[in-house]
């Protein structure tokens, strides 16, 4: 019996110490594992913080960058506003010397100061170009020729002035300060003009309307309905000069010289001020080419008349009056 106890009491042992070895050995294992785990979310941490942090260094350099670039925009809408403002005054500046210079010509118009004496008094070359042109064709969205008309229009741009039949004038304010000569006339007709279409010129040339060109009426009539029309006829003082070239000009000397039209422009009406300098040349040659001093004086009154008539309503009242203007800025321009 004692024996049987004494074996029971051990298989207990051994069943106890197996029983603890087990829960010693579990307890190693979930030690182990949660050893394990916590690498596990140590490295899946380490990652995460990585991901977010270990670029520290750029992430300050795309905040700076940010922050530069906002206050570049800042900068950006000041200048725009600043702009904006100068963009205006300056606006405002231009409109301001166009109406100065509107003023100034239309106050030589007035005085009868013509294009013509303007340009007798200016020292300098005014280019003009003169081009005179034919058929004109150009491709149709299918590719075939067609007649067209192109040329009129693209001269039109540069203020051209029409002479009568294709014969065409671009005054010397517009004529690009470029060309110089025959070579820069050229590339400028098949760039600015042509544009690879295809017409047939006449001619085309550059003329300097001071020294090189003549024009007039030399009729015993005056046409009611012309169709053609010299240069004198169709340019203003706006198409030959910039205002810096009329301020070089010397009005008194113009005056000086005899000038009918400012002489007789404080009783001409309009209408009939423009048709006294259309011949304006025609009768100062007549005259003789009297100066201003020698306009100035009473006997010339008759001869002033009858020149007249056939251009005004009151010759006879307008002699008188020129004759009165002349002797008033013959005392004034001593």
């Amino acid at each position: 019996m004692p024996g049987i106890i004494l074996f029971i009491l051990n298989e207990r042992r051994g069943w106890v110490y197996e029983t603890k070895r087990r829960v010693f050995l579990k307890r190693v294992i979930i030690s182990n594992s949660m050893f394990i785990i916590d690498d596990i979310i140590s490295w899946i941490v380490g990652k995460i913080m990585d991901k977010f942090f270990s670029n520290k260094k750029e992430n300050e350099e795309l905040i700076q960058l940010r922050n530069e670039r906002t206050v570049l925009h800042q900068k950006i809408d000041q200048l725009e506003g600043e702009k904006d403002a100068i963009t205006e005054t300056l606006t405002k500046e231009k409109e301001t010397k166009e109406q100065e210079k509107k003023r100034f010509i239309d106050s030589l118009k007035r005085r009868g100061i013509s294009a013509d004496k303007l340009i007798e008094r200016y020292d300098k070359p005014l280019m003009a170009i003169l081009i005179s042109y034919a058929s004109q064709k150009e491709k149709n969205n299918k590719g075939y020729y067609i007649s067209s008309s192109f040329l009129r229009a693209e001269l039109e741009r540069f203020n051209s002035k029409y002479l009568g039949g294709t014969d065409v004038l671009i005054p010397p304010a517009k004529v690009p300060t470029w060309i110089k000569d025959q070579n820069d006339l050229k590339k400028w007709f098949e760039e600015e003009i042509l544009k690879k279409r295809h017409c047939k010129i006449k001619f085309l040339t550059l003329i300097d309307l001071k020294k090189k060109t003549i024009w007039g009426k030399y009729l015993p009539y005056e046409q009611k309905k012309p169709k053609h029309f010299s240069i004198g006829e169709v340019l203003d003082i706006e198409d030959i000069f910039t205002e810096e070239q009329i301020n070089k000009i010397s009005i008194s000397q113009i005056i000086r010289d005899g000038d009918i039209g400012w002489l007789a422009s404080s009783i001409l009406p309009e209408k009939e001020l423009d048709n006294l300098l259309k011949n304006q040349k025609a009768i100062e040659k007549e005259l003789g080419n009297l100066s201003l001093r020698e306009l100035a004086d009473d006997t010339q009154i008759a001869k002033i008349e009858e020149l007249l008539k056939p251009l005004i309503s009151k010759p006879q009242e307008v002699a008188k009056a020129i004759v009165e203007e002349a002797k008033f800025w013959e005392n004034k321009l001593r």
